[in-house]
């Protein structure tokens, strides 16, 4: 029986090493458990087990395999020493993961996943850059201390069997090891096999995501991703879509004319990371957007617009193609996919308008050149056209003197034209080329410093563009890509806050008794396409996402955003969220039962993506 009690001993040991690696993850987000009970704390690892004793039946396959033939032969050939070496193997990987899942987490609110690996080995120097700012010594200390402690201790779980037995025995001995290794494996006896919903427990996403053992959900990750994921987001017939979606569109009365010109220029600006809690008159703090501010006062804002995903990836899309975010997927890195994505600088650059695309960074960036080169955009500039000592951030060029770079490429350009200009410098690590505006090295201060350089940076472009003769007959649409924990480092991603931006139409254009006026309907970064078209008069029917916010001055309409793998609908009065790996509903408030047609519009979204 030595194989068995060989066995037991060393799920043992991975059960510990998961439990420490989740008391790890639970301590890095201690202050965000802070309102947990202890009970809730404790359930955490009770609610583990099943997957953690599956991922360590993983580990575990080829050693019950060589000795499911050991034991058959009647003859020994696993030393000691490879069981060791073995095991030693998948603790410097699973250490390097766990390590990996505490900065992820920490930015993106989801666990480590297939698409991580991609960003990193595709663009390195970025993805290293990004991590700069997250405690990385911290965490390759507890890499490093995980990887010594657990070398050690796996020492005296290692045992040899003695296959010498009777033929019956050893049969019954062989079935009883790969028989217990499968059902680890599987989960149990139950019909289904396991999933992460079997950790889920609570309603708090955070407390879920502490029981979902990391190691296993990447598996998953990778093998669904590789099989193809089409079924993900399959909640209904996609012959009810349509009428659960319809009801929910805006009103489609005639929208005011804001504009007081026909044919303006117009100029986007996606700002950064710039979160609505940098925004005072969106609820954000005061003093750390005074330009952004001033500008509002001057044009019309919308004080309930969310963006669509919590990446730029995402944001851009959103923006430029009004497509949502796919929350597992991202098109924008797909050529063969995004290229079927209509763009908003199509349709001008179709009514004889000039555009342009200009951002201080790589532009090759998780596929952001061949989507603007393939959506209407005459001209890309990047990184590559600016002199050494301008590109003063580890990113590229700061927005300083990407926007001084933007005002004279506008000027260039025959109007009508149509510009965009990405920024860069409120990203991670969150430097600037100045001394900060919020003193001290903490994350939240260093996110206010960079939010005002970028304001001001902002607000400087704009007065130095009303010199000049372009000015008078342009339309601005400035918005942000997404929006950010920081600064607060409160909001999960699960939570609408988390994804409150700005969008501000600024401009001489716009007819004076609309300036200043800041509109509550609700919408996201997916309107602005049929806003925008619509008061110029031209065809946004390609946009099927997109609805007119001008259509209507009540607060209704809706704005729906997801992440890796979950969605939330909000709108006036009601607001729901959903965690598709748990198959459970995070959070539901209001009359409104906004579920059904969160579903239906994930669906419709999911199902788009894969047919292009």
């Amino acid at each position: 029986m030595s194989y068995l009690i060989n066995l037991i001993r060393l799920y043992a040991f991975w059960l510990i090493f998961f439990l420490v690696e989740r008391w790890i993850f639970v301590f890095q987000f201690w202050e965000t458990l802070a309102d947990a009970a202890w009970s809730e704390i404790l359930t955490i690892f009770m609610a583990a087990l099943r997957l953690d004793a599956s991922m360590a039946g993983y580990v575990l396959v080829f050693p019950v395999i060589c000795w499911t033939i050991e034991i058959l032969l009647g003859k020994q050939f696993v030393s000691a020493r490879f069981l060791l070496l073995y095991h030693r193997f998948f603790i410097g990987l699973f250490s390097l993961i766990s390590a990996i899942n505490l900065n992820i987490y920490r930015e993106w609110g989801a666990k480590v996943n297939l698409k991580v690996f991609k960003i990193f080995f595709n663009y390195p120097y970025e993805s290293t850059i990004s991590s700069l700012e997250t405690g990385i010594g911290l965490t390759v200390g507890i890499l490093v201390l995980q990887v010594l402690c657990f070398s050690w201790l796996i020492r005296f779980f290692i045992r040899t069997g003695n296959p010498h037995y009777p033929w019956l025995t050893r049969i019954a001995l062989s079935l009883s090891v790969l028989g217990m290794t499968v059902l680890s494996v599987r989960g149990g006896w139950q019909l289904a096999p396991i999933s992460q919903s079997m950790s889920y427990f609570s309603a708090k996403p955070l407390l879920n995501h502490a029981s979902v053992n990391t190691e296993w959900n990447l598996a998953k990750d990778v093998v669904t991703n590789l099989a193809g994921n089409a079924d993900d987001f399959q909640f209904m017939k996609s012959s009810q879509l349509d009428s659960i979606l319809k009801p929910y569109q805006l009103d489609t009365l005639q929208s005011p004319q804001i504009l007081q010109v026909k044919r303006p220029n117009v100029v986007f600006i996606i700002l950064e990371s710039f979160t609505a809690d940098v925004v005072s008159s969106l609820g954000g703090e005061k003093g750390i957007s005074p330009e952004l501010e001033n500008l509002m006062r001057q044009g019309i804002s919308f004080s309930n617009v969310y963006a669509s995903g919590d990446r730029t990836d995402k944001g851009l899309i959103a923006v430029l193609s009004a497509f949502p975010a796919q929350a597992t997927k991202s098109i924008i890195s797909e050529t063969a996919k995004q290229e079927h994505l209509p763009s908003i600088a199509q349709v001008f650059k179709e009514q004889g308008y000039h555009t342009s695309f200009l951002y201080g960074g790589e532009s090759e960036f998780f596929g952001f050149k061949p989507y603007v080169l393939s959506h209407g955009f005459d001209r890309l500039t990047d990184k590559h056209a600016f002199a050494a000592k301008d590109q003063n951030s580890k990113w590229g060029a700061h927005d300083g003197v990407v926007f001084n770079r933007f005002r004279n490429e506008i000027g260039q350009l025959k109007q009508p034209f149509f510009a965009t200009m990405l920024t860069l410098s409120n990203h991670e690590p969150f430097e600037i080329p100045e001394s900060p505006r919020f003193p001290g090295s903490d994350l939240p201060n260093r996110f206010r410093s960079t939010a005002f350089y970028t304001d001001k940076s902002l607000g400087a472009f704009i007065h130095s563009a009303q010199k000049e003769a372009w000015f008078k007959n342009t339309l601005f649409v400035i918005v942000a890509d997404h929006g950010h924990r920081l600064p607060k480092e409160k909001y999960a991603i699960s939570e609408a806050k988390r994804f409150h931006i700005p969008l501000l139409f600024f401009g001489d254009v716009i007819k004076p008794e609309f300036r200043g006026r800041q509109l509550a309907v609700f919408g996201s970064q997916t309107d602005i396409a049929k806003s925008l078209l619509g008061q110029v008069g031209f065809d946004a029917s390609r946009f099927a996402f997109s609805q007119d916010l001008f259509a209507t001055h009540s607060d209704q309409g809706y704005a729906f955003f997801d992440w890796d793998n979950g969605f939330g609908v909000i709108r006036k009065g009601s607001f729901v969220s959903f965690d598709n790996a748990g198959k459970r509903i995070i959070k539901q408030d209001g009359s409104q039962n906004l579920m059904t047609f969160g579903q239906a519009y994930m669906q419709k979204v999911f199902t788009t993506y894969e047919a292009y």
